[in-house]
């Protein structure tokens, strides 16, 4: 549940501040390290936090920064 509000919140912060691509960047950004953190933390209190599962959370939240980013700066 708490992944999933991160994700809400940073979309609906994408659609709100549509006029600003700046700020869409920064909120863009500020998802990927609120994706990251979370499922890195999630995993730890789990005690099932692996290096592959971190590396794996990165790539994931790289790959959805430069979708967000081409989409923004397209637009």
């Amino acid at each position: 549940m708490v992944l999933f509000g991160i994700l809400l919140a940073g979309f609906a912060g994408l659609i709100l501040f549509s006029y600003d691509k700046a700020f869409q960047i920064a909120v863009a950004s500020a998802l990927v390290l609120s994706y990251v953190s979370w499922g890195v933390a999630h995993h730890h209190l789990d005690h099932d936090l692996r290096l592959e599962t971190v590396i794996e959370y990165l790539v994931v939240a790289i790959l959805g920064f430069v979708i967000i980013f081409s989409l923004v700066i397209r637009t």
